[in-house]
């Protein structure tokens, strides 16, 4: 394909969000001791926030107090040099009521450790931007 006639498209909140919800796995970036932190974790799109798991102790629990962070997701076709990118800005809080716990934990969230993931996070989806290149 010559790469002349691709182009990078500005994708649409909701295409942005369905492209989210078509991959199991993303990163979470934030500030941590005031540095810079990039963490890949299992998520899944919940209406119009993303949703995680994360254990006690772990540096996401410790943020999870109205911290605005980004969350992005992506898959690149190396092969046709076509993919897609998908950035969401928001402030993270944990789910603390207990049916609405419940009611996340039953979306197809798992994690890929065995570790203990006993709070549920949720962020919302305050700025969603995302290109697709074709």
């Amino acid at each position: 394909m010559d790469t002349l006639h691709r182009a990078l498209a500005a994708l649409d909140h909701h295409e942005c969000l369905a492209l989210l919800a078509s991959v199991p796995v993303g990163q979470v970036v934030f500030n941590a001791r005031a540095l810079p932190e990039i963490l890949p974790v299992n998520f899944r799109v919940d209406g119009d926030s993303v949703v995680l798991s994360v254990a006690s102790g772990s540096v996401l629990a410790r943020v999870s107090d109205g911290t605005v962070l980004a969350f992005h997701a992506d898959r690149v076709d190396e092969t046709s040099r076509t993919g897609w990118s998908v950035t969401v800005v928001g402030r993270v809080s944990e789910v603390t009521d207990e049916a609405e716990r419940a009611r996340i934990r039953a979306l197809p969230l798992q994690s890929w450790t065995s570790d203990e993931r006993d709070h549920v996070l949720r962020i919302s989806a305050e700025r969603v931007t995302g290109r697709r290149l074709a």
